[in-house]
C-alpha cells in the first residue's frame, strides 16, 4: 500500500486519518438543534415571500351589547358599583356636561391609565344615558385570555378586545363608532407602574381622523394612590379621586396622527394638573410650559436633572386632588 507523508513528516497510509482520534460526527444535541418539524428550511426572514398577517379569532362580545346585557350592566354599574365606590372613595366629577353638546354623536373617550379602578370610575362618572352606549377597549391578552374573565368583563363593563401583539388590526372599534357607540380608550396601553403618564400610542388619534369622531379627553387623578398595582381593593381611608372631562377635540385639516396624539396627551395632562391645582394654574402661558402632572411635587426638579426617580413619581401621583371649593383665608373650610 502506498504511503504519503503526514503533517509531522512521518509516513502514514493513504486513506487513513493523520489523527489517532476517530471523527466525532454529529451528536444528538446538534441534530436536535437543526431539526425542523415538517422539513422546513432555515430561510432568512428577508428572503421569505411576504405573507399578510392573518386576523386572529376575536373573542365574541356582540352579545354583551344586546338589550338584556345592557339592562344588566346598567343595574350593576348604577346600583352596585357606583354606591360601592362612593363608600370606599372620596371622589368628584367635573365637566360631564360636555356630552350634552355632542347630542347623539358618538365619541372617543381618552384617559390616562394608572389603576384597575380607572375603567370602573370612568364609567360610573358618565351620565347614565351616555354610559348605556359606551364600551371599553381592553387588552385581549389579559382580559380575554380565559373564557370566564372575558365573559364577566364583557357583561359588567362592556369590554371589547384589542390586540396588543401587533397582528392584523380589528375592525370592531370602527364598526362600533359607526353604529353610534362611545369608545373608552387608554392610549398608554397598560397601567402606569409609578402613577406618571406613559407615552400615548397612536390608535385613538388614528380612529378619530379616519372616522371623524370627536375625542373627549379625561384626566383621572388619585386612582393610582387609591389602588396601585398589586392591590385588588382600594386602600382604606376613602382616598380622594377626581374625574375631569375636557372639551371635545376634533382633528383639524392639517392634523396627522402624531400631531393629534400630542394634542390629546397635552390636554389630558392639563386636566390632571387642573385637578391638582386649579383651572388658572393649568393654563399654558407665554414663556412657561404647562405645569407637569403631579402638581407642586412633580415640579420639584430631580437632583442633578434628568429623569425623576421612581419614588418621586409615586410621591407626585399620591398628592391629593385640589379642593373643589376655595378655602377661607381665616382658616375655615
Amino acid at each position: 500500500m502506498s504511503r504519503v507523508s503526514g503533517a509531522s513528516g512521518r509516513p502514514v497510509r493513504a486513506g487513513s486519518s493523520s489523527s489517532s482520534q476517530p471523527h466525532p460526527g454529529v451528536g444528538l444535541r446538534q441534530a436536535a438543534r437543526g431539526f425542523r418539524l415538517g422539513g422546513q428550511r432555515l430561510v432568512p426572514a428577508s428572503a421569505q415571500v411576504y405573507r399578510p398577517p392573518l386576523p386572529g379569532r376575536e373573542f365574541p362580545t356582540a352579545w354583551a351589547r344586546g338589550p338584556a346585557a345592557r339592562a344588566a350592566r346598567a343595574a350593576f354599574l348604577g346600583g352596585i358599583m357606583d354606591p360601592l365606590l362612593h363608600s370606599q372613595l372620596t371622589w368628584t366629577v367635573e365637566g360631564s356636561e360636555v356630552f350634552a353638546d355632542l347630542g347623539e354623536q358618538p365619541a372617543l373617550i381618552v384617559a390616562n391609565h394608572a389603576s384597575h379602578l380607572d375603567a370602573t370610575v370612568l364609567l360610573c362618572a358618565l351620565p347614565p344615558a351616555v354610559r348605556e352606549r359606551t364600551v371599553v377597549t381592553a387588552a385581549a391578552d389579559y382580559f380575554f385570555e380565559s373564557t370566564w374573565r372575558g365573559l364577566s368583563t364583557a357583561l359588567a363593563f362592556g369590554t371589547v378586545p384589542i390586540d396588543r401583539s401587533g397582528g392584523a388590526p380589528s375592525t370592531t372599534p370602527v364598526d362600533l363608532l359607526r353604529d353610534g357607540w362611545n369608545l373608552v380608550i387608554f392610549p398608554e396601553g397598560t397601567r402606569s407602574p409609578d402613577g406618571a403618564r406613559g407615552r400615548f400610542k397612536l390608535g385613538a388619534a388614528f380612529l378619530s381622523i379616519n372616522t371623524g369622531v370627536p375625542v373627549v379627553p379625561v384626566g383621572l387623578r388619585g386612582t393610582f394612590a387609591a389602588m396601585p398595582r398589586g392591590r385588588s381593593w382600594p386602600v382604606p381611608g376613602r382616598p380622594e379621586v377626581s374625574v375631569r372631562f375636557g372639551r371635545p377635540l376634533r382633528p383639524g385639516e392639517g392634523d396627522d396622527v402624531r400631531g393629534l396624539t400630542a394634542r390629546l396627551a397635552a390636554e389630558v395632562d392639563r386636566l390632571v394638573t387642573e385637578s391638582e391645582t386649579s383651572w388658572w394654574a393649568s393654563l399654558p402661558r407665554p414663556g412657561r410650559p404647562t405645569p407637569p402632572p403631579g402638581g407642586t411635587r412633580a415640579a420639584v426638579p430631580a437632583p442633578g436633572g434628568g429623569e425623576p426617580a421612581r419614588w418621586r413619581k409615586v410621591w407626585a401621583a399620591t398628592e391629593p386632588p385640589a379642593p373643589t371649593r376655595p378655602r377661607s383665608p381665616w382658616g375655615g373650610s
